[in-house]
């Protein structure tokens, strides 16, 4: 949780993203980079497990991009200000220009965890497009929050496990923040598992990490499996969700639905994301 990166598609995103990044950054002492990403989803093409783009056009127009970095460097002083424990947070703003997709593909490869909105709209929104380039191009966490709500992540942590490589990778990529939660639930939904470690297994394996955590099974079915695992973390109050992404295929969760696709689209708690 060293670096964190901060891609803003939308000016009135940025206080809010900054506000949970600078929360993050007081617990972990990380940095803080903030880039302005182009709202065109850049023309690609799809296919199963990958995203190859055709072109890689560098928008010029400096003006939106440097309304970004005013926001983003306005708000980080106005947070420093107000708490002079911050004076040695740092921050940088990393382009003149918006950039697009690949860009921010290529450049998530370097960080520790993208943070951005959950999108608001369906398939249509630009925000959907970005968490699948940093998920697959870039191969890192995807932080989703919701907006215009306070948060204070890391307390009570729900961990949708269902013994998928993708789940394992999100445990293990999460592992900083479990450290240091007061509760940690590994959520199971039966009847939706692949063939691999149980929800008490993987209670073990935090244990040997000095985590101590409960395994949760519930009834369900692939349908409504996302509904569950959201019903559920809301029942406790959970401030965190744990997630491998897209554990079926991308392109079954964008054409039948998923987990994964509910949650970004539905939930007002902070996700976790790892594929």
């Amino acid at each position: 949780m060293k670096n964190i990166l901060l891609p803003f598609e939308y000016v009135e995103t940025i206080p809010h993203l900054i506000d949970c990044a600078v929360s993050l950054a007081k617990v972990y002492q990380s940095s803080i980079s903030g880039v302005a990403i182009h709202q065109r989803i850049d023309t690609f093409i799809a296919q199963e497990g990958s995203i190859i783009f055709d072109t890689l056009n560098h928008d010029n127009n400096t003006g939106e991009a440097a309304k970004h970095k005013e926001k983003f460097q306005e708000h980080i002083l106005e947070i420093i200000n107000k708490d002079k424990a911050l004076n040695n947070l740092k921050y940088k703003w990393l382009s003149e220009e918006l950039q697009n997709q690949k860009f921010l593909g290529d450049l998530s490869r370097v960080y520790n965890v993208v943070i951005i909105s959950r999108p608001y709209q369906e398939l249509q929104s630009a925000s959907l497009s970005s968490i699948q380039t940093i998920l697959f191009d870039g191969g890192r966490p995807v932080m989703l929050i919701p907006m215009n709500k306070k948060i204070d992540i890391g307390q009570e942590v729900v961990i949708s496990w269902n013994c998928t490589t993708e789940s394992s990778r999100a445990v293990f990529a999460a592992l900083p923040i479990l450290k240091k939660a007061k509760n940690v639930t590994i959520l199971t939904v039966e009847k939706v598992l692949t063939d691999g470690p149980s929800g008490d297994q993987v209670s073990e394996l935090l244990l040997s990490h000095g985590i101590e955590s409960k395994a949760v099974t519930l009834l369900g079915d692939e349908k409504k499996v996302g509904e569950i695992i959201l019903d559920y973390s809301e029942s406790v109050n959970a401030d965190l969700i744990v997630k491998g992404a897209y554990t079926q295929s991308r392109l079954r969760e964008i054409i039948f639905g998923g987990a994964t696709r509910h949650l970004m689209l539905h939930s007002e708690i902070p996700i976790y994301l790892v594929n």
